[in-house]
């Protein structure tokens, strides 16, 4: 007996009306070890323990009854063995009903499983949006401590930067701290750097451009990065954004697209 004949039998061995032989397949199965079949079986007869509680009690019809009455009158010997015959088939056609119920129960409950676990995939998945929004939330309180922080510190320096050339459209904010080396900067309708490409902030000398860093302005997000000025570069007095390959360069490549004074 394979485990589809058994799935196919629980609900009738737990109600004990398989025949001797597929009874002792069923045995003979499980005692083989199948975990599979053994739950099919647990199951069924849990199902069968609930069965009880599924029936509302009813009354009996008065046709009944009278039906009952009658057949207690009449005589025992001659009546015996159809009342015999009607209570076994009456039995069958009872078993073969809370089979069908059984069968009914767990198909039932293995809808609702499914619906359970669709459910809680659903909720897993609300609460990973939520925990992704409550980080980005969080990274944005940070980053708005940080620059205030940056603002109040002694010696930092706000650069304001205006669009040149096809960029005239677009404007920048530096918040430069100066001790510290680290720099937040905020764009204005400046268009995404585009495939291959990315924005590169450099702090101007009198005799060079020192990289501090590249950002992306496809997020809407202000960018932030941290420099240090090389030994001897001399005071800044500017600060630029040029377009490079991805990655950056180590001296500007292309022409300035937002350029502030200090």
């Amino acid at each position: 007996m394979g485990c589809d004949e058994v799935k196919e039998r629980a609900a009738l061995h737990a109600l004990d009306l398989l025949d001797p032989a597929e009874r002792e397949e069923l045995r003979a199965h499980l005692e083989a070890g199948c975990p599979r079949c053994e739950a099919e079986l647990s199951g069924a007869r849990a199902a069968l323990d609930l069965l009880p509680y599924l029936c509302p009690g009813e009354e009996p019809s008065p046709m009944a009854k009278a039906r009952l009455l009658s057949a207690v009158r009449k005589d025992p010997a001659a009546e015996g063995p159809r009342i015999a015959r009607e209570g076994k088939a009456g039995a069958k056609a009872g078993a073969l009903a809370a089979a069908a119920a059984i069968l009914a129960a767990l198909l039932t409950g293995t809808v609702m499983a499914r619906r359970s676990r669709a459910v809680t995939a659903e909720l897993v998945s609300q609460i990973h949006l939520q925990r992704e929004e409550l980080a980005r939330l969080e990274q944005q309180v940070r980053r708005t401590r940080d620059t205030i922080q940056m603002v109040r510190s002694p010696g930092s320096r706000v650069i304001d930067l205006a669009g040149q050339a096809d960029r005239a459209g677009s404007a920048a904010r530096i918040f430069w701290d100066v001790r510290r080396g680290s720099w937040t900067l905020y764009a204005d309708n400046l268009p995404p750097a585009g495939p291959g490409k990315t924005y590169q902030l450099w702090l101007v000398t009198a005799g060079s451009k020192i990289s501090a860093g590249t950002f992306d302005s496809s997020t809407g997000e202000e960018a932030a990065g941290r420099v240090a000025l090389p030994a001897g570069a001399g005071a800044v007095v500017a600060a630029a954004v040029t377009l490079e390959p991805a990655g950056g360069s180590s001296q500007p490549t292309s022409g300035i697209l937002l350029l502030g004074k200090i």
